[in-house]
């Protein structure tokens, strides 16, 4: 059974965090110690940790700023086991919570903002973005089927393609550039240009591409017709 987004949120910056305190000379003694009160379970320690001065320490970790009521449950949890009580989080969620921090001694290990603690969700996202924005700075996305556009579009790629930016591109097919944009919008719909935006110089080059392919495909096509015409002609003979 798959484990809940959540928990592997919570694993993941209990990880971070034992690496940090490591990095500061902590000794990891437990992880996720089970406390049992007359034998109940009644609370978890996400870490047991010896600090650089010797002195025992009991760790919460939260995934992002620590808010009032999380200093109150590491301090409660570090005063029944009689232990320093430490957070590591990504500071403090106002100012109220830094101030209970103060006033109750509970000493707080800053996680930077570098380690970034997402759901898989979220992470498969920021993938996908990242990996189309490499693909269309570099012009690799795809080409539509040059049989599937209409005279009048291929007009209006051409003339992007030859133009130096968009307002000439307007000019050039008698438009406003807001008209231009219109018909750009529409070009997205259909699939002859990339649904996200992209710089006048990226679309200029998609369209270039767009038009060497027409060229090459029609090419192609004439030269099958051709070879048919012949092959038919032998048959014939």
């Amino acid at each position: 059974m798959a484990m809940p987004a959540s928990r592997v949120k919570g694993r993941s910056s209990e990880r971070i965090a034992r690496g940090v305190l490591e990095r500061l000379g902590y000794k990891i003694l437990e992880t996720n110690k089970k406390i049992m009160v007359d034998e109940a379970e009644a609370f978890e320690v996400d870490i047991l940790a010896l600090s650089p001065k010797g002195e025992r320490c009991c760790v919460e970790v939260k995934a992002g700023a620590a808010s009032v009521s999380d200093i109150r449950q590491v301090f409660a949890d570090s005063e029944i086991l009689g232990l320093k009580p430490l957070l590591v989080c990504k500071g403090f969620a106002d100012e109220a919570s830094e101030a209970v921090a103060r006033e109750l001694h509970v000493e707080v290990v800053r996680l930077s903002e570098y380690y970034i603690l997402l759901e898989p969700e979220e992470l498969e996202v920021i993938v996908r973005t990242a990996v189309q924005d490499v693909l269309d700075s570099y012009g690799f996305y795809p080409l539509p089927a040059w049989r599937e556009i209409a005279d009048e579009d291929l007009e209006l790629v051409e003339k992007i393609a030859e133009a130096e930016d968009f307002s000439k591109a307007a000019d050039s097919l008698h438009l406003s550039t807001e008209e231009l944009g219109q018909k750009i919008g529409e070009l997205r719909e259909k699939g002859i240009f990339p649904p996200r935006g992209r710089t006048f110089k990226a679309l200029k080059r998609h369209s270039q591409q767009i038009i060497h392919l027409h060229a090459l495909l029609h090419r192609l096509d004439e030269i099958e017709k051709r070879l048919k015409g012949i092959e038919e002609s032998l048959h014939s003979s």
